[in-house]
């Protein structure tokens, strides 16, 4: 199994990670892979990451690997791809050398040419590809090889579109709550379960229904049922919550995405009986030793 995160995360993580695995977490491996890197890695870097890259270091059995990342310029709203790096140094992987292209440079073009790279940011792998099972699995769960270089292909939006130079990505997120409803599941959880889905909205606000924003919201996406959320901007981009939103939410005409399945994450409001509907929450059973 990969060392993406602590086994002691803290009884409130734990209850945030199951209420956000409701949305389909455990799905596609990919998702396990890398998402789990983006909601934990940056907690988890800090004051173990010196130990971490002394062991691979001592270790003979460290894959040797150099690293080429290929980005661009000032994009900071960008999947953050040194995450995947220091994941493979937790997957004893001996990081020899590493160096950063961006679009437009000559050598880049050549290597975004030979590779066929669609998306960035992106990393090119090589070296000791084979010397380590845990990275086989990575390099055939998250791309390809080509010509002896692993090229990760399954980049997290929001990303550069290399053929037009455009941001990809851009969702926005209204958080809907009731503060009427003291019994009600906190509708933040709802961060953590589109974190586990690989979406993080960089434009984000809650808004309480009874407010005239909130009103209107409700009369317009027919919404029965609060707390709740709507999505919308290039939602599209994300191919694990479209595959899953059939069964948690809806569509609307102007394609904002309304969360429609309450029940899996607790206690609500049923706004047109104005009746709180109370939820027990699951009981973890926990993994097999």
């Amino acid at each position: 199994m990969f060392k993406f995160f602590k086994k002691d995360g803290g009884e409130a993580q734990s209850k945030n990670l199951i209420r956000g695995s409701l949305y389909g977490l455990g799905g596609a491996l990919i998702i396990v892979i890398i998402v789990l890197i983006v909601i934990f890695g940056p907690s988890m870097w800090g004051k173990n990451k010196a130990a971490v890259n002394v062991n691979t270091a001592l270790d003979a059995s460290a894959a040797k690997i150099r690293i080429t990342i290929i980005t661009k310029k000032d994009c900071p709203d960008c999947f953050d791809i040194n995450l995947l790096t220091d994941a493979l140094k937790q997957n004893k992987a001996n990081i020899t050398g590493q160096e950063t292209l961006y679009l437009g440079d000559k050598k880049t073009d050549q290597l975004v040419q030979k590779y066929k790279i669609t998306k960035v940011p992106t990393m090119l792998v090589a070296g000791e590809l084979d010397k380590n099972s845990n990275l086989q699995s990575l390099w055939q769960n998250l791309g390809e090889v080509v010509d002896g270089v692993f090229v990760f292909r399954q980049v997290i939006p929001p990303y550069i579109d290399v053929a037009s130079g455009q941001l990809k990505g851009r969702v926005s997120l209204i958080l809907l709550s009731d503060n009427s409803c003291q019994e009600c599941y906190d509708v933040k959880l709802h961060e953590v379960a589109l974190k586990n889905l690989g979406l993080e909205p960089k434009d984000k606000k809650t808004v309480d229904i009874s407010s005239d924003e909130g009103k209107a919201l409700v009369k317009k996406y027919k919404i029965d049922k609060a707390p709740t959320l709507l999505l919308n901007g290039e939602v599209s981009e994300y191919a694990n919550l479209i595959q899953i939103w059939p069964t948690y939410g809806r569509v609307a005409d102007d394609q904002t995405y309304i969360f429609t399945k309450l029940e899996v994450m607790g206690t609500y409001k049923d706004l047109t009986k104005n009746k709180v509907v109370v939820v027990e929450p699951a009981v973890a059973t926990p993994p097999a030793q």
